[in-house]
């Protein structure tokens, strides 16, 4: 699955819960329009995994109301890049290969491990 799939099910999640927002009333209009816009200036075409999930954790800072879709998402890349992660420096680091640990633990700090799609068909 590509960055590009998983922000167009991002973009769907986005619109379902929005029609249902506005339909039980809990969402107007000018928020609804507003919260599509913010989802498609933040999620756009061509990003890879890191910018793609750096963007979605910032969707619900500015749009509380896009909390469902993010947070599922948000659970996904902790438990699939960031434990993971975590594992391999306690791994490094039990081994005596304290060079390598932080290393490598700076660049999850900073964001600069490449990161692939392991997941299952939905974000």
């Amino acid at each position: 699955m590509t960055p590009d799939d998983i922000r167009q099910q991002i973009e769907l999640q986005v619109v379902d819960l929005i029609k249902k927002k506005l339909a039980d009333g809990s969402m107007t209009e000018e928020r609804a329009q507003q919260a599509s816009q913010i989802v498609l200036d933040t999620l756009k075409p061509g990003m890879d995994y890191e910018e793609l999930y750096r963007a979605v954790g910032k969707l619900d800072d500015v749009v509380a109301e896009l909390a469902p879709v993010v947070l599922p998402i948000m659970e996904q890349y902790e438990r699939d890049i960031v434990k993971p992660v975590q594992k391999n420096v306690t791994e490094l680091i039990i081994q005596g290969q304290y060079d390598a640990a932080t290393a490598l633990a700076k660049k999850a700090i900073s964001q600069d491990i490449k990161m692939q799609w392991t997941g299952s068909g939905k974000p």
